[in-house]
């Protein structure tokens, strides 16, 4: 029998993301499996910004609510059994090792062959979750939805979408009307109700409308769901038929537009009996804690890491930025992924400072040459061979009341947490 390592490494690293074959040939070996999604609730989450701060919030929610909570997600940032969780405990090796004995022994040689790493993740995630026999699962999509491997399974209770923009464009399609139709397969025949997160595109509202009418789901929007105030980690939630008040960690504007999609669902919940109360929201939002979104890692001077890897999600990290710094000069640790629209990013970066190092994301094949990263500015920047030099340029060029930031790929900051 192999240990967990040796079977990670054994793992396909090609993605075949987009290949509804392949999600044809998926759904048949989970039903040869059980169909194990069957013996629990699911919350599917589809949306090019916010899934992992949603979903956590709706995971959050239901935990406190006495619920046993399965949550998909991905990218890991530290353990790759970050992926597979129940309320908050990762999936420990022997269990991943059980399990995957458990799919490989149903399995032709030349089946499990084909089966790509997050897809040998997705079938483990769904036979844990019905062995452990959780009463919801929150699952991420991967990439997209429609072509997910994550959308093999049946219908989920309630389809989230959060913010969609473009990413992936190579894959998803070239425009917001493309990428959003990729994502609306999560939306089936016997879905109670699709959720859309505030601030949609217009093009990809519409077509998310256009599915929920086609498979007869009722689309709740959120847009004007309340009214969130947050000032000195204090919250304040004005909803039509309630109020509360909480202490609330989270920085980034970008968080209160992703929990207002999660009090539409907490309200459905409660018209569906599965809240009794609005106390499990108010527990999440005391407690909640999400890595590498806007996260403080350090002080005297501030540093900030995030995993902003598109031009919506810089947008939306230099917008908080502006709130925080207070007349504070700015000073940018930069590392990207070739394969993402960096040139955006840097532009709207370079609208709020003028203090830049650059590096590069811990991603052999995929990282963007940090001499080439330099090439897109015209000011002298400094480069520095890894994440952990870069900090240390910045803090050594740092006053205290400065504020660092570190964005640019989730492979970036991985490396920050993995040597803080």
């Amino acid at each position: 029998m192999l240990s967990y390592e040796e079977i990670i490494s054994g793992f396909s690293q090609k993605m075949l993301a987009g290949d509804h074959n392949h999600v044809v040939f998926l759904r048949n070996i989970k039903k040869r499996l059980g169909s194990p999604e069957q013996a629990f609730k699911t919350i599917h989450i589809a949306g090019t910004n916010g899934k992992g701060s949603t979903g956590m919030m709706i995971k959050g929610v239901l935990e406190h609510a006495g619920y046993k909570v399965g949550y998909f997600n991905s990218p890991a940032l530290i353990d790759d059994r970050e992926q597979i969780s129940i309320n908050n405990i990762l999936i420990s090796r022997n269990d991943f090792v059980a399990t995957y004995y458990e799919i490989l022994n149903k399995l032709s040689p030349d089946e499990s062959a084909k089966i790509s790493v997050f897809e040998w993740w997705t079938l483990i995630m769904l036979v844990y979750f019905a062995n452990k026999k959780v009463d919801w699962a929150v699952i991420e999509c991967g990439l997209g939805g429609t072509d997910d491997a994550t959308n093999i399974i049946n219908a989920p209770e309630y389809a989230i979408f959060t913010h969609i923009a473009l990413d992936h464009i190579h894959i998803l399609g070239d425009t917001v009307e493309k990428i959003a139709k990729a994502k609306s397969g999560i939306i089936k025949y016997g879905t109670k109700a699709t959720i859309m997160a505030p601030l949609q595109q217009k093009a990809a509202a519409n077509i998310i409308k256009e599915k929920c009418s086609q498979v007869q789901v009722p689309l709740i929007l959120s847009d004007d769901i309340a009214k969130i105030k947050v000032h000195n980690r204090k919250i304040n939630i004005i909803a039509t038929d309630f109020t509360l008040e909480s202490s609330f960690s989270l920085l980034g504007e970008y968080q209160r537009e992703n929990l207002k999609t999660v009090i539409a669902l907490v309200k459905q919940l409660m018209r569906e009996k599965v809240l009794i109360s609005l106390m499990p929201l108010k527990q999440m939002l005391e407690t909640i804690k999400i890595p590498a979104r806007c996260e403080k890692i350090a002080s005297l001077p501030d540093v900030l890491i995030d995993g902003a890897h598109n031009p919506d999600a810089a947008y939306n990290l230099a917008q908080t930025i502006i709130s925080l710094r207070h007349g504070r000069r700015v000073i940018m640790i930069l590392g990207f992924l070739k394969d993402k629209n960096y040139q955006k990013m840097i532009q709207i970066y370079q609208e709020i400072s003028h203090d830049f190092i650059l590096t590069e994301p811990d991603n052999l094949q995929r990282k963007l040459p940090v001499a080439i990263l330099a090439q897109n500015f015209n000011n002298h920047v400094v480069q520095a061979v890894n994440v952990r030099s870069a900090l240390k340029i910045a803090r050594q060029n740092a006053k205290p009341d400065d504020l660092i930031v570190v964005t640019g790929s989730f492979y970036l900051v991985k490396d920050l947490i993995n040597d803080d």
